[in-house]
């Protein structure tokens, strides 16, 4: 008979007598298991040496590589034929439940497929919070599904770090130090790498309460320096927009500049009534409503559109975006056209308005609350975005003090010189020597 379940090929030792194995079923005798297949390698003067593969699609177009197996004597070999039909291709490289192995012929890739599969195996039947289920139980969970399209986007990308790095462990295994040494290993992008920090730091958020951990090795760990691609637009990038933007692009940087909504949210703006002194914007990413007072050099915006579309900003064909990705590529044809090469260089994004509209808001007064509910964003990122406001307004406030007290503090040398016609030292020679003062 021909045996299904590769574990039971270990029931009965003498089947498995070295280089004897007969391949049919007929002889009552228990053939390999599907794929399996022994090679009698030759030694001149010395014992045949015998190895057992598993190639799958043998000796078709399909053929997978060879994988060596252990000695079918062995107690690895029965779980190792399992792994082995379970094992997904993609290209050159083997897949276990969704985990890329190392080369099928290096020296790590069985005690890594045993691992993952031992995981499995206590995840499916002795519930084991590892990091696969959490991050599933995550993607299940209402605070997921309350995440925005793009957001979600994001998180899958940083999931897939996790369960490249991590798939199989527990998270109260990782240590801080292993949180900054992956986040590391992704610092040559920087959004890649603070975006899976985020990620991480909220998964484990959501995963204590749940049992999942204990505490949260991110909490401590360090962001990637410059991790934030944008910056405010200086003076010369809104002379090129007025001057070479298609009104379809201007409107909703216009937007962005006077609101501070996220572009996403920009793009799906209702064009308000002359009468209206508010808008009402609904946020996708944080699900909150806000209402943002129409400014008077806004409205002269407005007021170029289109005087009966019930959005405000349409595309190049005169209907509103289904989708950001819409207005992102007709976004890049046009920064890819050469009076915005300085755009490209200096790496100004639509996102660096947010920023701009911010800074602006403290720069004439406001406090972060106030800030904070017009951009929807929290007191904290506000000051944040405000740093570098903060630092030009103490530093003035600083210079006007001492300018206002100088008197008090400057040394008496310089008071004594500003008093005379002072001349400065000039050069003889070798030798300076101060000119002489006019009387």
């Amino acid at each position: 008979m021909t045996l299904t379940e590769p574990s039971a090929l270990l029931t009965d030792p003498r089947v498995w007598e070295i280089g004897s194995l007969p391949r049919s079923g007929k002889s009552g005798v228990v053939e390999l298991p599907r794929y399996v297949h022994r090679v009698t390698k030759s030694r001149k003067g010395r014992e045949p040496i015998v190895y057992t593969f598993y190639t799958r699609h043998r000796n078709t177009p399909e053929a997978w590589p060879s994988i060596a197996l252990p000695e079918p004597l062995s107690p690895e070999f029965g779980p190792s034929v399992a792994i082995c039909a379970a094992l997904e291709r993609n290209g050159d490289a083997f897949h276990l439940h969704g985990t890329q192995l190392p080369r099928h012929s290096s020296k790590e890739f069985w005690p890594e497929a045993h691992k993952i599969a031992k995981a499995k195996v206590r995840r499916d039947h002795h519930g084991a919070k590892d990091f696969t289920a959490l991050i599933e139980a995550f993607q299940d969970s209402p605070v997921w599904a309350g995440l925005s399209k793009s957001t979600q986007k994001g998180y899958r990308q940083a999931a897939g770090h996790i369960l490249d790095a991590w798939a199989f462990d527990m998270p109260d295994d990782v240590t801080t130090v292993d949180a900054q040494q992956t986040i590391d290993g992704l610092a040559e992008t920087h959004s890649t790498a603070n975006g899976f920090r985020a990620f991480a730091s909220r998964l484990y958020a959501w995963g204590i309460p749940r049992g999942y951990a204990t505490s949260n090795p991110f909490a401590a760990s360090e962001k990637i320096p410059g991790g934030e691609p944008w910056q405010p637009w200086p003076d010369w990038a809104f002379v090129t927009l007025v001057e070479h933007a298609p009104f379809n692009m201007l409107l909703p940087a216009i937007s962005a500049l006077f609101t501070g909504q996220r572009q996403t949210d920009v793009l799906r703006m209702l064009r308000p009534k002359s009468t209206d002194k508010v808008m009402e914007v609904r946020a996708q990413k944080t699900k909150n409503t806000v209402w943002i007072p129409i400014h008077s050099a806004y409205r002269t915006w407005i007021e170029k559109g289109k005087a009966d579309a019930v959005h405000m900003h349409l595309g190049v064909r005169g209907a509103p975006y289904k989708t950001a990705d819409g207005f992102r590529a007709e976004w890049q044809r046009m920064m890819d056209t050469k009076p915005f090469k300085r755009f490209r260089k200096e790496r100004i994004v639509f996102h660096g308005l947010r920023k701009n509209a911010v800074i602006n808001l403290l720069e004439v007064g406001c406090t972060e609350a106030q800030v904070g509910a017009i951009v929807n964003m929290s007191e904290q990122m506000v000051r944040h975005y405000g740093m570098e406001v903060s630092s030009r307004a103490l530093a003035r406030d600083g210079m006007q003090l001492l300018e206002s007290r100088w008197a008090e503090v400057q040394p008496a040398a310089l008071e004594r010189e500003q008093n005379t016609n002072w001349k400065p030292a000039v050069r003889i020679g070798n030798r300076w020597q101060r000119s002489e003062r006019e009387e």
